[in-house]
């Protein structure tokens, strides 16, 4: 048997990044992408007046011990709208450049996070252990989205954490950052340990990977 080598055409890259720190990551007058505004970030924490709080499950079940953390989930409406579009046309631009992932859309509501070291149940503090967001019941997702709604200094810990080697990536975390990394890399949230962070994720979906 004779193996051939496929050709790599897109560079797979751990993470892509639209990062607050930098001002061309911004969108430009007229378009929608890239890193949110701390105007934005507040309207989006604003959110979380306006629904119903729930406890996210692990495979459909409560865990503490493995992941711990309030959540809301936002859908799609008139006043979102916004959101979902600069989401959508953030992927699309990471995609096109970095995975070229055969990608439907954002599949699932947007989940509006809350990690408070005041929260700890049980002496666990809110944390979300090492994990795929990929897996037999998420099979559809390929890529996954976190933004940084809170400033750095108003936080210790609850540190979003890639690992594709043993030592995790380095992440720029200034408020309004925008990471997007592949569904299959492990990654964690480490404990918070003081204050309160506010964060918002979703996962772009697609045929399932072959």
């Amino acid at each position: 048997m004779v193996w051939i080598s496929p050709e790599q055409k897109y560079r797979q890259i751990t993470y892509a990044c639209y990062d607050a720190s930098q001002k061309e990551h911004f969108c430009k007058p007229g378009e929608n992408w890239g890193a949110l505004t701390a105007k934005e970030c507040d309207s989006v924490i604003s959110l979380s007046k306006q629904i119903k709080p729930s406890n996210p499950t692990v495979d459909g079940k409560l865990k503490p011990e493995f992941r711990q953390v309030k959540a809301w989930g936002v859908n799609y409406s008139a006043s979102t709208r916004w959101l979902w579009e600069r989401l959508t046309n953030s992927v699309k631009y990471a995609n096109n450049k970095w995975w070229n992932y055969d990608i439907y859309g954002i599949i699932d509501s947007l989940q509006l996070l809350c990690y408070e070291a005041s929260n700890n149940q049980k002496n666990i503090q809110d944390h979300y252990n090492k994990h795929l967001d990929n897996g037999d019941l998420y099979y559809y997702r390929k890529i996954s989205i976190s933004i940084q709604l809170s400033n750095p200094q108003d936080y210790e810990g609850s540190e979003l954490k890639l690992y594709t080697n043993r030592k995790p990536e380095k992440l720029p975390k200034e408020r309004g950052t925008m990471v997007l990394f592949p569904s299959i890399i492990l990654h964690e949230v480490t404990p918070i340990t003081q204050g309160k962070r506010w964060a918002l994720v979703c996962w772009v979906g697609g045929p399932q990977f072959r």
